[in-house]
Protein backbone atom coordinates (compact mmCIF):
# COMPACT_ATOMS: atom_id res chain seq x y z
CA UNK A 1 0.00 0.00 0.00
CA UNK A 2 2.84 2.41 0.81
CA UNK A 3 4.43 1.56 -2.53
CA UNK A 4 1.21 2.38 -4.40
CA UNK A 5 0.75 5.62 -2.49
CA UNK A 6 4.36 6.63 -3.25
CA UNK A 7 3.82 5.76 -6.91
CA UNK A 8 0.72 7.95 -7.02
CA UNK A 9 2.44 10.97 -5.51
CA UNK A 10 5.66 10.39 -7.45
CA UNK A 11 3.67 10.35 -10.68
CA UNK A 12 1.82 13.61 -10.03
CA UNK A 13 4.70 15.64 -8.56
CA UNK A 14 6.67 17.20 -11.44
CA UNK A 15 10.36 17.30 -12.14
CA UNK A 16 11.38 20.14 -14.51
CA UNK A 17 8.07 21.80 -13.73
CA UNK A 18 8.48 24.79 -16.04
CA UNK A 19 9.52 22.88 -19.18
CA UNK A 20 7.54 23.57 -22.33
CA UNK A 21 7.63 21.70 -25.61
CA UNK A 22 9.17 23.99 -28.26
CA UNK A 23 7.05 24.89 -31.28
CA UNK A 24 9.91 24.15 -33.65
CA UNK A 25 11.76 21.08 -32.45
CA UNK A 26 12.34 17.38 -33.01
CA UNK A 27 9.14 15.37 -32.76
CA UNK A 28 9.26 12.39 -30.43
CA UNK A 29 6.53 10.16 -29.02
CA UNK A 30 5.82 8.36 -25.76
CA UNK A 31 4.10 4.99 -26.24
CA UNK A 32 2.67 2.35 -23.92
CA UNK A 33 1.39 -1.17 -24.44
CA UNK A 34 -0.34 -1.08 -21.06
CA UNK A 35 2.71 -2.44 -19.24
CA UNK A 36 5.90 -0.97 -20.71
CA UNK A 37 6.55 2.58 -21.93
CA UNK A 38 9.13 3.65 -24.48
CA UNK A 39 10.38 6.64 -26.45
CA UNK A 40 9.92 6.86 -30.23
CA UNK A 41 12.71 8.67 -32.07
CA UNK A 42 13.70 9.17 -35.71
CA UNK A 43 16.44 6.77 -36.73
CA UNK A 44 18.10 9.55 -38.71
CA UNK A 45 18.08 13.23 -37.83
CA UNK A 46 20.41 16.21 -37.97
CA UNK A 47 21.30 15.57 -34.32
CA UNK A 48 22.05 11.83 -34.42
CA UNK A 49 22.00 8.85 -36.78
CA UNK A 50 21.15 5.59 -34.97
CA UNK A 51 21.79 3.43 -38.03
CA UNK A 52 25.38 2.62 -37.04
CA UNK A 53 24.11 0.97 -33.84
CA UNK A 54 20.66 -0.27 -34.85
CA UNK A 55 21.27 -1.94 -38.21
CA UNK A 56 18.83 -3.32 -40.81
CA UNK A 57 20.72 -6.62 -40.89
CA UNK A 58 19.93 -7.19 -37.22
CA UNK A 59 16.37 -7.99 -38.31
CA UNK A 60 15.49 -11.34 -39.90
CA UNK A 61 13.85 -9.31 -42.67
CA UNK A 62 15.72 -6.02 -43.21
CA UNK A 63 12.70 -4.63 -45.07
CA UNK A 64 11.13 -4.16 -41.63
CA UNK A 65 13.69 -1.46 -40.81
CA UNK A 66 11.78 1.74 -40.09
CA UNK A 67 12.02 5.51 -40.26
CA UNK A 68 11.61 5.58 -36.45
CA UNK A 69 12.29 3.28 -33.53
CA UNK A 70 10.53 2.73 -30.23
CA UNK A 71 13.07 2.22 -27.44
CA UNK A 72 12.41 0.82 -23.99
CA UNK A 73 14.57 -0.68 -21.25
CA UNK A 74 13.59 -3.36 -18.78
CA UNK A 75 13.97 -6.70 -17.01
CA UNK A 76 15.03 -9.44 -19.43
CA UNK A 77 12.58 -12.10 -18.24
CA UNK A 78 9.61 -9.76 -18.10
CA UNK A 79 10.45 -8.26 -21.48
CA UNK A 80 10.94 -11.56 -23.29
CA UNK A 81 7.94 -13.32 -21.77
CA UNK A 82 5.44 -10.53 -21.08
CA UNK A 83 4.34 -8.65 -24.16
CA UNK A 84 1.03 -8.00 -22.33
CA UNK A 85 -0.06 -8.12 -18.67
CA UNK A 86 -1.83 -11.47 -19.16
CA UNK A 87 1.52 -13.08 -20.04
CA UNK A 88 3.26 -12.16 -16.77
CA UNK A 89 4.81 -15.17 -14.99
CA UNK A 90 5.33 -15.33 -11.22
CA UNK A 91 9.03 -16.17 -11.54
CA UNK A 92 9.69 -13.16 -13.77
CA UNK A 93 7.67 -10.87 -11.50
CA UNK A 94 9.57 -12.04 -8.41
CA UNK A 95 12.94 -11.52 -10.09
CA UNK A 96 11.92 -8.06 -11.24
CA UNK A 97 10.68 -7.04 -7.79
CA UNK A 98 13.76 -8.20 -5.88
CA UNK A 99 16.23 -7.03 -8.51
CA UNK A 100 18.25 -8.30 -11.44
CA UNK A 101 21.14 -7.20 -13.64
CA UNK A 102 19.64 -9.15 -16.55
CA UNK A 103 18.22 -6.24 -18.52
CA UNK A 104 17.53 -5.50 -22.17
CA UNK A 105 16.81 -2.65 -24.52
CA UNK A 106 13.74 -3.32 -26.67
CA UNK A 107 13.62 -1.66 -30.08
CA UNK A 108 10.60 -1.77 -32.36
CA UNK A 109 10.75 -0.34 -35.89
CA UNK A 110 7.99 1.95 -37.17
CA UNK A 111 7.39 3.94 -40.34
CA UNK A 112 6.35 7.57 -39.88
CA UNK A 113 4.31 7.07 -36.68
CA UNK A 114 1.27 9.16 -35.82
CA UNK A 115 -0.06 10.08 -32.40
CA UNK A 116 -3.00 8.21 -30.84
CA UNK A 117 -4.51 9.56 -27.58
CA UNK A 118 -4.72 6.30 -25.69
CA UNK A 119 -1.29 4.81 -26.29
CA UNK A 120 1.04 7.09 -28.31
CA UNK A 121 1.49 10.79 -27.58
CA UNK A 122 3.56 13.34 -29.46
CA UNK A 123 5.82 16.04 -28.07
CA UNK A 124 8.75 18.11 -29.34
CA UNK A 125 12.17 18.69 -27.85
CA UNK A 126 15.02 21.05 -28.64
CA UNK A 127 18.21 19.77 -30.26
CA UNK A 128 20.08 20.14 -26.96
CA UNK A 129 17.41 18.11 -25.14
CA UNK A 130 17.46 15.44 -27.82
CA UNK A 131 21.24 15.09 -27.55
CA UNK A 132 20.86 14.35 -23.84
CA UNK A 133 18.19 11.73 -24.59
CA UNK A 134 20.45 10.12 -27.20
CA UNK A 135 23.43 10.05 -24.83
CA UNK A 136 21.38 8.45 -22.05
CA UNK A 137 20.08 5.70 -24.33
CA UNK A 138 23.42 5.04 -26.04
CA UNK A 139 25.01 4.48 -22.63
CA UNK A 140 22.66 1.53 -22.01
CA UNK A 141 23.89 -0.55 -24.97
CA UNK A 142 26.31 -3.37 -24.17
CA UNK A 143 28.92 -3.45 -26.95
CA UNK A 144 31.14 -6.33 -27.99
CA UNK A 145 34.89 -6.08 -28.61
CA UNK A 146 34.19 -4.60 -32.04
CA UNK A 147 32.02 -1.89 -30.45
CA UNK A 148 28.89 -3.48 -31.89
CA UNK A 149 25.60 -3.98 -30.01
CA UNK A 150 24.41 -7.52 -29.28
CA UNK A 151 20.92 -8.18 -30.72
CA UNK A 152 18.53 -11.07 -30.14
CA UNK A 153 15.02 -11.84 -31.51
CA UNK A 154 12.00 -9.89 -30.29
CA UNK A 155 8.27 -10.60 -30.45
CA UNK A 156 7.96 -10.39 -34.23
CA UNK A 157 9.59 -9.36 -37.48
CA UNK A 158 9.98 -5.65 -36.68
CA UNK A 159 11.43 -5.68 -33.18
CA UNK A 160 14.61 -6.79 -31.40
CA UNK A 161 16.16 -6.95 -27.96
CA UNK A 162 19.69 -5.70 -27.31
CA UNK A 163 21.84 -6.56 -24.31
CA UNK A 164 21.90 -3.62 -21.94
CA UNK A 165 23.49 -2.15 -18.83
CA UNK A 166 21.61 -1.46 -15.62
CA UNK A 167 19.86 -2.95 -12.61
CA UNK A 168 16.11 -3.49 -12.54
CA UNK A 169 14.06 -3.68 -9.35
CA UNK A 170 10.72 -2.62 -7.92
CA UNK A 171 12.05 0.89 -7.35
CA UNK A 172 13.62 1.30 -10.80
CA UNK A 173 11.30 -0.16 -13.42
CA UNK A 174 11.06 0.15 -17.19
CA UNK A 175 8.74 3.11 -16.66
CA UNK A 176 11.10 4.76 -14.18
CA UNK A 177 13.77 4.45 -16.86
CA UNK A 178 11.62 6.21 -19.46
CA UNK A 179 10.96 9.12 -17.12
CA UNK A 180 14.60 9.17 -16.00
CA UNK A 181 15.85 9.62 -19.58
CA UNK A 182 13.42 12.48 -20.11
CA UNK A 183 14.06 14.07 -16.71
CA UNK A 184 17.83 14.10 -17.29
CA UNK A 185 17.19 15.95 -20.56
CA UNK A 186 15.22 18.63 -18.70
CA UNK A 187 11.78 17.48 -19.84
CA UNK A 188 8.86 17.63 -17.43
CA UNK A 189 7.71 14.31 -16.02
CA UNK A 190 6.88 12.75 -12.64
CA UNK A 191 9.61 12.42 -10.02
CA UNK A 192 9.00 8.66 -9.63
CA UNK A 193 6.92 6.68 -12.10
CA UNK A 194 7.04 2.90 -11.65
CA UNK A 195 3.84 2.39 -13.67
CA UNK A 196 3.08 3.32 -17.25
CA UNK A 197 0.20 5.63 -16.36
CA UNK A 198 2.52 7.84 -14.35
CA UNK A 199 4.61 8.41 -17.48
CA UNK A 200 1.81 8.84 -20.00
CA UNK A 201 -0.15 11.41 -17.99
CA UNK A 202 2.53 14.05 -18.60
CA UNK A 203 2.13 13.90 -22.36
CA UNK A 204 -1.46 14.85 -22.80
CA UNK A 205 -1.61 17.85 -25.13
CA UNK A 206 -2.77 20.21 -22.38
CA UNK A 207 0.02 19.06 -20.06
CA UNK A 208 2.68 19.66 -22.72
CA UNK A 209 1.46 23.14 -23.67
CA UNK A 210 0.91 24.49 -20.14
Amino acid sequence: MLYLIAALFGSILPANQFWKSPDDGIELFIETNGLHTGIIMPIRSDVYDWSHLVRPEHLDDPSGYGSHMLVGWGHAGVYRNTEHWKDLRFSDAASAIFGSDEVLLHIYHLNYPQAYPHYRRSFKVSEAEYRKIVDAIKARFVLDQGQRPIPSPGYGSRDLFYQAHGHYNAFYTCNNWTSDVLRQAGIRTGIWTPFQGGVMRWFLEAEIDN
